[in-house]
């Protein structure tokens, strides 16, 4: 998934990614409902979203574009905590009354997104328990999974970790190029350096290094995995 499609889809019946979302399931049962505390908007790339400590407003949903959840350190650096793509929660909080947002959310391109009415949400979710288990079991995963990479990230190789985002872009935001995966999702090395915990200096050697061992191929932002096989037994560890 990924690029431009379905920017301006003007209602969920048309949107491409309605059936890949599991929050958007909702609107299966009772659609007329579910449009009624919806609401669409579009931002440009790079423009913010919501900021972290503001006040979380409803549910929001990326359903077209990529966008960089960011979160800020107790010295007050930033660090990119989650990359979100079409058809996924943006953050958990949005379930909870009165909660603030724990991530600064950023555009990456132009991007759709949907902001779900809360109370009028959790009405729906009262018809339909199976649903509200299975996201329930979502958000659960999503803090068990951060909680486990915290807890083991500064223990593995810096080598390790840019191997194994990469490969987890590919399986997420890749396509099939004549050459291997291609990323469709442009990051700056700062960018890719954030998302694990290491200095632009070092993600720039590390991709050099890649690159001499012909197991990735760059072309500016754009990365292309020649040897994702190659790069999942450097990831081996983790």
């Amino acid at each position: 998934m990924g690029g431009r499609a379905g920017i301006s889809s003007s209602t969920c019946q048309m949107c491409p990614v309605r059936a890949q979302s599991l929050v958007c399931r909702a609107a299966e049962a009772d659609a007329s409902t579910f449009q009624r505390f919806l609401h669409r908007f579009i931002y440009q790339p790079r423009q913010i979203v919501f900021y972290e400590g503001h006040p979380c407003l409803g549910i929001y949903v990326l359903c077209a574009g990529k966008a960089k959840l960011t979160s800020s350190s107790s010295r007050g650096h930033r660090r990119i905590v989650g990359i979100v793509g079409p058809g996924e929660l943006i953050e958990c909080n949005g379930f909870c009354e009165s909660v603030a947002h724990e991530v600064t959310c950023e555009t990456l391109e132009l991007s759709r997104i949907c902001l779900i009415d809360r109370q009028g949400y959790l009405e729906l979710l009262q018809k339909n328990p199976a649903l509200a288990i299975e996201l329930l079991q979502l958000v659960s995963g999503r803090v068990l999974f951060a909680t486990m990479n915290g807890e083991r990230a500064p223990f593995c190789k810096t080598m390790e970790r840019l191997a194994a985002l990469l490969l987890s872009l590919g399986q997420r935001f890749g396509r099939r190029s004549s050459d291997g995966i291609t990323l469709d999702i442009r990051l700056t090395r700062e960018e890719l350096a954030e998302l694990i915990g290491a200095a632009p200096e070092t993600v720039i050697r590390l991709l050099s290094q890649f690159r001499r061992e012909r197991l990735v191929n760059t072309n500016g932002s754009e990365i292309t995995l020649l040897k994702p096989e190659r790069l999942n037994k450097i990831a081996g560890s983790l």
